[in-house]
């Protein structure tokens, strides 16, 4: 069964002519008469009652009709899907490493609902490594990732560079800070479960002065992290400019650490295949980098609090 034979149904029904549906194809009279009969074949029943003018569909005809039209009609919208004046529509599967939920989920997510209304979008919070494989597999469409500095996505998946962010140290405003990283480790701290890079990364500080991170909460979500660093829970971990859209952001502040030093990179993947929803991550990627550099003030702000309380001390 071709589209070529339900098309030519769909218009002979409608003319109630053999010859006139011909017309309107741009087929002779017989090559009309050869789908009708190849279709009829394949169906086995007769669509068309011969003996009446003008031409009448029977019983069996009046119910194949209403199945070729809706499947022209699926035929058309699949056509159209990957079209490339069209609209992406549909659903968008969008993974998101923990730490850059709040980022996501705020003004750039507002951004692609008003640019693409008729996309849904499903937001999948993990680890950067696992959402790497979801994407290379196709069970995502894209992710928004965090790689250390010296690190690149696969070569295999198309990537964007959004932006370098610092890592800091995060304190409470009346907390005081030890001179040393030993001290900040007797206190504890509040991270993220084991997965975190930055949880990698204070391992790895630690581990000359024969120390293991002190860990006094751990949990996925940064918001939860940063009211209970505020609190003086325990010192975080943190990018200044990624906790920024988080409420009570401001009551954290730097903590300055000789010989500490780590950043991450944003990164947004795409899979191999993205096909006509390619643009969406062309407005991601433009939403992403606005939202990050209105996050530079209050960044700025926050580290200047953090002076004024370090000349204080």
């Amino acid at each position: 069964m071709k589209l070529n034979e339900i098309r030519t149904f769909i218009a002979v029904a409608d003319a109630q002519s053999v010859q006139e549906a011909g017309n309107r194809l741009g087929l002779t009279q017989s090559a009309v008469s050869r789908l009708i009969q190849r279709l009829e074949a394949e169906l086995g029943v007769v669509l068309f009652d011969r003996q009446t003018k003008p031409l009448a569909l029977t019983r069996d005809g009046e119910l194949a009709l209403a199945h070729a039209r809706r499947i022209l009609a699926a035929a058309s919208d699949f056509a159209d899907a990957f079209a490339g004046s069209a609209e992406p529509r549909g659903l968008l599967r969008l993974g998101v490493a923990h730490v850059l939920t709040a980022l996501a989920a705020g003004r750039p997510l507002d951004d692609l609902r008003a640019g693409f209304p008729g996309l849904t979008l499903r937001l999948h919070s993990d680890w950067s490594n696992p959402l790497i494989e979801q994407v290379r597999a196709g069970t995502l469409d894209g992710g928004l990732i965090l790689m250390c500095e010296e690190q690149t996505p696969p070569d295999d998946l198309p990537a964007r560079r959004i932006r370098t962010e610092d890592v800091s140290i995060v304190a409470s405003p009346d907390r005081s800070v030890g001179a040393d990283l030993a001290s900040m480790n007797e206190h504890g701290w509040v991270l993220q479960p084991n997965g975190c890079r930055y949880r990698e990364a204070l391992h790895q500080a630690l581990a000359p002065l024969g120390l293991q991170p002190n860990v006094t909460v751990e949990a996925y979500d940064q918001s939860l992290l940063v009211s209970l660093v505020a609190r003086g829970v325990g010192f975080g971990l943190a990018p200044m400019g990624l906790i920024a859209p988080i409420p009570g952001a401001a009551l954290v502040r730097p903590v300055e650490l000789p010989g500490f030093r780590m950043s991450v990179t944003i990164w947004l993947i795409q899979s191999r295949t993205t096909g006509r929803i390619a643009p969406v991550f062309d407005r991601l990627e433009e939403a992403l980098r606005r939202e990050l550099a209105t996050a530079q003030p209050v960044k700025q702000a926050m580290e200047q609090v953090a002076l004024l309380h370090s000349a204080a001390e």
